[in-house]
């Protein structure tokens, strides 16, 4: 049996003569140290007290889990962009691509030839000065095409002709002052929008007055400031202003009208907080509005009325347009004092703009020279208004069907429903005849969708001979040549 000790470690041991009960507590006591170490054993007296170490240092105690102390570093949280910077990327409009090809022997849209019935079907060039007063007024849309191609140009078609042919027999109404109002309508993609820039474009290119408001919903979706109108006890609703949509409308008439503006003195005083020189014009008048939202209500009460009132200055005749107006024909998202809602008829501008359209037949024109309102429909965000579908039924059975009111088939509210009373009044004025006239815009024709068809291939972006069978599976494909999925199939490039 081996030994646990060595031998010659056994060897040095001294034989004790103690007796043989203690000789275990002896050998319990011995302590091993080399051959070579001289220095005597010391050992720590076990009744001192352990001194307090730094929190953290010690080693973990059994069954004591210990986590990863990392001290914490500063994150830099990226800023965020300036104010409006956001949103100014998101209504961003390119109108040219460099990359694409040059289309020659394009035809200026030009002044001369906006009637013409000739350019049917084609594509018309768009000035460069004409561009920048359609930017101002924002009548460019993003869902629209204009950076796919090296100029911007537009399709003239049928309905084009038809508001260029209105237009040139307002100004030939020798002092009748003619106002034409067309309400545009259509199917989603159905170029709604285009033809309201291309009825701005004439505007321009003629020297009218422009009024735009490019999307109604801003005036009912409650993200503007609006305040309550003084009104006398025989009102029957509280009005309310929106200081802050008035003074963008301002601002887009004064930079997209004010070569026009700045040749038309005024007609009449103005009372305070509007200060105006004696030789003030229309521009200074709506500059004023524009700067300063405090006084845009009465800044653009004056404006109008400078357009309505005659005085010894002539005016020009305007246009009023106005998109996605279906958004006006029912609540908003406002709230009055009690916290009722507000309806879209009980702000001032709104009401205005409504009037314009929905005015009783046999009235005078709004403004001096006449003009023309041109509202439009939403066909992707269309708001649930069942009584304005209502309208529009009764419009489509008066102009195309022919039907009286009295007639029994005639479009009438559900029994036992709650149709808008706002939207109804207007009923009257909307099916009297030669009042309203409903534009209601389908697919393109044969010959307009080959030219637009053409456009695309002559750009570079749509590889296939343009041929009559081709153009045929093109208008199938798009729904009867609905222009907004005719230029989505355009836009595949096919080998």
């Amino acid at each position: 049996m081996s030994l646990s000790i060595c031998s010659e470690c056994l060897s040095r041991l001294r034989i004790s003569t103690t007796p043989r009960r203690t000789l275990p507590i002896a050998a319990a006591t011995w302590m091993q140290t080399t051959s070579f170490h001289t220095t005597a054993a010391q050992y720590k007296s076990p009744l001192l007290k352990k001194k307090a170490t730094q929190q953290g240092s010690s080693a973990p105690r059994a069954r004591q889990s210990q986590s990863a102390r990392l001290k914490k570093k500063s994150r830099e949280r990226p800023k965020l962009p300036p104010v409006g910077e956001r949103r100014a990327q998101r209504r961003r409009i390119v109108l040219s691509n460099t990359n694409a090809i040059p289309v020659s022997n394009m035809e200026t849209w030009s002044k001369d030839n906006v009637a013409e019935e000739k350019h049917i079907g084609q594509m018309m060039a768009l000035d460069g000065g004409l561009l920048d007063q359609l930017r101002d007024s924002r009548a460019f849309k993003t869902t629209q095409n204009w950076c796919l191609f090296r100029r911007p140009a537009t399709l003239i078609r049928q309905e084009t002709i038809k508001v260029a042919k209105d237009m040139q027999d307002i100004e030939s109404a020798d002092g009748a002052n003619r106002f034409v109002k067309r309400l545009v309508v259509g199917e989603r993609a159905s170029g709604k929008s285009i033809l309201m820039l291309q009825a701005m474009s004439m505007a321009y290119m003629k020297q009218w007055i422009v009024l735009n408001i490019p999307e109604a919903q801003e005036h009912v979706n409650n993200t503007s400031s609006y305040a309550p109108l003084r009104h006398a006890e025989t009102d029957t609703e509280q009005m309310y202003t929106q200081p802050h949509l008035t003074q963008l409308l301002l601002q887009r008439a004064v930079a997209s009208n004010e070569s026009v503006l700045k040749t038309l003195k005024l007609n009449h005083s103005h009372a305070k907080p509007l200060s105006l020189k004696s030789n003030a014009t229309l521009y200074d008048l709506a500059q004023q509005g524009a700067a300063d939202f405090h006084v845009s209500s009465p800044a653009w009460q004056a404006l109008y009325k400078e357009l309505s009132v005659p005085g010894v200055n002539p005016r020009p005749p305007v246009l009023v347009a106005a998109d996605g107006v279906d958004h006006w024909m029912g609540p908003t998202l406002y709230r009055n004092s009690e916290h009722k809602i507000i309806h879209a008829h009980q702000f001032t501008l709104v009401k205005r703009f409504t009037n314009f359209l929905f005015s009783s037949p046999g009235t005078a024109s709004p403004f001096v020279n006449g003009g023309m309102v041109l509202f439009s429909t939403s066909g992707s965000n269309t708001p649930a208004h069942p009584t304005f579908e209502l309208l529009l039924s009764q419009m489509r059975a008066v102009q195309y069907q022919h039907m009286a009111p009295t007639d029994p088939d005639f479009p009438l509210p559900k029994p036992y429903s709650k149709p808008d009373e706002h939207v109804l009044a207007l009923s009257g004025a909307a099916t009297a005849h030669n009042n309203v006239h409903l534009m209601e815009l389908k697919g393109l024709g044969r010959e307009e969708s080959r030219g637009y068809l053409e456009y695309f291939a002559r750009s570079g972006i749509l590889h296939q001979k343009i041929t009559d069978g081709f153009v045929g599976e093109m208008r199938g494909l798009s729904g009867g040549g609905v222009v907004g999925e005719l230029a989505r199939l355009g836009r595949r490039a096919i080998a």
